[in-house]
């Protein structure tokens, strides 16, 4: 009878042979090397310096040991390196936390409207359609924008593809560039032999800026990058193994591999360069686990796995021929002293340059268990190499295929379940693709060591969302975001106050004080003139705030309930594996922490779905708005419109009161020059012998009179009609007319 996953195996078997109209799509990967787009959207002015890595293989951890160099001697920085997951605004971090969600999109979006208007231009100036951005174009210039909004002096950036001809070569002012270990990948773009790779990578050296090489290149690789720094007048540094960087390391606690040295060292020596005073703790640096995610990575999937598997896996992304090497030494050194087989999960991307049964020829051993699976492809992405092909090579390799090798659904997941089974007490091990670890991550029940954290939001945020706040109720998701923002505004008066800057500042809103008049809430809404259409000068209903009090407290203490709860679980998850590999385990205390576990996990989910109902509860509050959301005046300490004044404040005039004043100035001022006016022309004529009266409109002889301004110009002449001319007010000289004065 056929199985399932046999027709599973079948039908991957014929898309990878078929190839259909959309995979033939997605495998088309939209990579245009050149500078010609991501020059014109970049911005001319760079306020960060640029510290530039390449190379083939390390340059993503030289990246990492450079941002916990900068962290450590306290320098501010933005780093940058591709591809990210599980998402690409992971590929941003500044000051070892990733940009927040909506940062990176307002960011994205500026972009693409920059580019757009560019382009236009483009089209007109030379008659040939600009098109749009690449992905990782797109990516870069965002990542650009960034370092330059959030203000950071260095920015850390790791090349995509090659160097000369990488969109990350785009930027305009470099401080520093370091060349890692160079070796054959990406032959279609880079070329066939390792000097024209060598050569194209060489490409992000600058006039005048310090060059770091990796020392154990190949001659011929150090010839071409010499040759390159020569012509463009770079000082080139080559690093070397006995270097006394590394002199200080605790080599019993941070047994480091060669490769890894290497990439340490390269970051110690260029960060030497920029830093030449600085001395840096390299055993204090370490602590910070800067290695980025899945390179060489220790993760847990005993969530994952219903505790079937709890000892942590290896997760590395080695992708070409220089990673598995590395890998496979590793591995002989540290996993396989026992002698037991390890159990394998890989998954590479498709790919005409690499060496795929070489490959595995390096890494698997017969008597090894794997399975290969493969990885959910996206836009721009590579295709994944199709399962069956792999099994094919891997049943060569192999002693015992069919025990040995997974047949079924060739997904990460699926595959990790089978190894924990597998595996017994033996080690899993996960290579491949970035693209492989990136689909292991988004499961759920995956620990990870170390992984940095989201940015804190601004007041400005916290301000934007207090507004919205009063206009309409927050969305569950903008309610969570607002929780972290007022955390962090919070948090930064308290640490301040503890510095000493001041008294800690308190509160002047009616959130401040349940009992609050109307006169104190009408003084804040006075202060910030936001609050008059939330509040219309009146205090909050007093019941209104007892429910809202009484909420928070509830919430208060279901979150610490939760969170005790899951620190039971923890020791007893503990103890119950502690007892359980003892030579002689107690059967009744085994029985016992089970259901105690049991037990302790019903609790704490009973007090997760509390949080959650009195969030919605909170959220939906008639009054919630007026009493949490928070005023101009308490987030920036001033109100809404505020003019910063070394003088004492002035008592507050009415506008219109002082409108008025100022109109009946003008006009009184208006009303005696025209009185002194009407003197002096009175006086003139007197003089003169003629009637004044004639002039004054009374009499046969009276004019019309004109309505003039007060500069004495006609108002309204088209309805009055030109004015009368009066011979006696001219003389004549040529065909030039005079006034007489």
């Amino acid at each position: 009878m056929t199985k399932p996953h046999h027709v599973a195996t079948a039908l991957s078997t014929a898309r990878a042979l078929i190839k259909p109209k959309e995979e033939a799509l997605y495998a088309t990967r939209d990579i245009r090397l050149g500078l010609e787009r991501i020059a014109r959207v970049i911005k001319p002015t760079q306020t960060w310096k640029g510290v530039h890595v390449g190379g083939t293989n390390g340059k993503g951890s030289i990246c990492g040991y450079l941002s916990a160099l900068f962290t450590v001697a306290g320098v501010g920085h933005g780093q940058y390196t591709s591809p990210a997951f599980p998402d690409k605004r992971h590929s941003v971090v500044i000051n070892g936390r990733y940009v927040r969600p909506e940062d990176y999109e307002n960011a994205a979006r500026r972009v693409e409207k920059d580019y757009r208007a560019v382009s236009i231009g483009w089209r007109l100036s030379s008659s040939q359609d600009a098109g749009s951005l690449s992905p990782f174009e797109l990516e870069t210039a965002t990542a650009f924008n960034l370092f330059n909004s959030h203000g950071v002096p260095y920015g850390i950036v790791e090349v995509g593809m090659g160097g000369a001809t990488d969109a990350t070569n785009a930027m305009r002012r470099k401080s520093l560039t370091i060349i890692s270990k160079i070796g054959l990948d990406h032959q279609d773009y880079l070329g066939n032999t390792i000097e024209e790779i060598a050569k194209v990578k060489a490409g992000i050296m600058r006039p005048a800026v310090p060059c770091v090489v990796d020392g154990t290149n190949e001659p011929a690789v150090l010839a071409v990058l010499k040759e390159h720094a020569e012509g463009v007048g770079a000082p080139m540094w080559v690093t070397q193994e006995e270097s006394s960087f590394l002199q200080k390391l605790d080599q019993d606690r941070w047994q480091l591999q060669p490769y890894q040295k290497h990439n340490l060292l390269c970051a110690m020596v260029g960060f030497r360069h920029l830093f030449p005073h600085l001395d840096i703790d390299i055993n204090r640096m370490l602590e910070m686990v800067p290695q980025l995610p899945g390179r060489l990575e220790w993760v847990g999937i005993s969530d994952l796995t219903k505790n079937r598997y709890n000892q942590p896996v290896l997760v590395d992304a080695a992708h070409n021929a220089l990673g598995i090497k590395a890998l496979a030494d590793f591995t002989k050194e540290k996993l396989r002293q026992d002698g037991r087989p390890i159990t394998w999960v890989i998954g590479f991307s498709t790919s005409g340059s690499k060496p795929i049964p070489e490959m595995l020829d390096m890494l698997v051993e017969p008597h090894d268990n794997v399975a290969f699976v493969e990885f959910q492809q996206g836009p721009n992405q590579p295709p994944s190499m199709p399962a069956p092909l792999g099994r094919d090579l891997l049943a060569k390799v192999l002693a015992g295929a069919e025990e040995q090798l997974y047949d079924g659904e060739p997904d990460v997941g699926s595959a990790m379940q089978w190894a924990a089974d597998k595996a017994g007490d033996g080690h899993i091990v996960l290579t491949g693709s970035l693209y492989l670890v990136r689909d292991l991550y988004k499961l759920e029940g995956i620990s990870r060591a170390s992984e940095a954290g989201i940015a804190w939001p601004s007041r400005r945020e916290l301000w934007n969302l207090s507004k919205r706040w009063r206009e309409q109720p927050l969305t569950k998701g903008e309610y969570e975001q607002f929780r972290r923002a007022r955390t962090a505004w919070q948090t930064s008066r308290e640490l301040k106050a503890l510095e000493g800057n001041g008294p800690r500042p308190q509160a002047t809103g009616p959130e401040s004080n349940d009992t609050a008049t109307s006169a104190q809430v009408n003084d804040v809404t006075r202060l910030d003139p936001s609050l008059q259409a939330a509040t219309d000068g009146k205090a909050p209903p007093k019941e209104d705030i007892e429910e809202i009090k009484r909420l928070r407290e509830s919430e208060d203490f279901h979150l610490r309930q939760q969170e005790a709860y899951e620190d039971f679980i923890r020791s007893a998850e503990e103890d119950l594996e502690w007892e359980s590999k003892t030579p002689t385990p107690d059967a009744a205390f085994i029985r016992q922490l089970k259901d105690d576990l049991t037990l302790f996990r019903s609790r704490e989910n009973h007090h997760r779905k509390a949080l959650d109902s009195i969030a919605e509860k909170i959220i939906a509050h008639p009054a919630a708005q007026r009493v949490v959301a928070l005023t101009h005046f308490e987030v920036y300490g001033r109100p809404l419109t505020y003019h910063v004044s070394n003088f004492e404040d002035k008592p507050r005039v009415d506008r219109a009161k002082r409108i008025a004043e100022r109109a009946a100035r003008r006009q009184a001022y208006r009303d005696h020059a025209i009185a002194e006016k009407q003197a002096k022309k009175d006086a003139r004529l007197a003089k003169s012998g003629a009637d004044p009266r004639l002039s004054a409109g009374d009499g046969a002889g009276e004019e019309e009179p004109i309505e003039e301004d007060f500069w004495g110009r006609p108002v309204n002449l088209l309805e009055q009609g030109p004015r009368p001319y009066n011979r006696a007010r001219f003389f004549k000289i040529g065909n030039t007319r005079k006034p007489l004065e």
